[in-house]
């Protein structure tokens, strides 16, 4: 109902995301969305928004990018641009360190952060 209210609510279209699963759709007017495009949605409306960069994150499979504007992105760019946008974001701090397998590293700011280290900041 808050989408045929408002079809330009990013929060809406983000909770709706997260209300799916991957294999469901839902129609909001015309059209049909999957969980990505749900947040995909969200993020055309408001690109500011942390949580449905890391919802987005959630959303994609490891070699799955979802197209954001005119950027692609991985799960884990997803998971980055959260915490670009609020550094004390625990759950995209979560999901980076579940990203990484146990070697890896990744650059957030100017430092470089293992899985445990991603850990320890969520």
């Amino acid at each position: 109902k808050a989408l045929e209210i408002d079809p330009t609510d990013s929060q809406a279209w983000n909770n709706l995301g997260v209300s799916l699963s991957s294999k469901d759709t839902v129609t909001v007017g015309t059209g049909s969305f999957t969980e990505q495009e749900c947040h995909v949605k969200a993020l055309e409306i408001d690109p500011t928004d942390s949580q449905a960069w890391n919802n987005l994150g959630v959303s994609l499979t490891s070699k799955d990018t979802a197209t954001v504007g005119t950027g692609n992105f991985t799960k884990q760019e997803c998971y980055l641009k959260a915490l670009e946008i609020d550094p004390t974001d625990s759950q995209a701090w979560n999901n980076l360190g579940v990203s990484l397998s146990s070697k890896d590293t990744v650059t957030v700011g100017t430092r470089n952060f293992t899985e445990q280290e991603c850990y320890l900041k969520a």
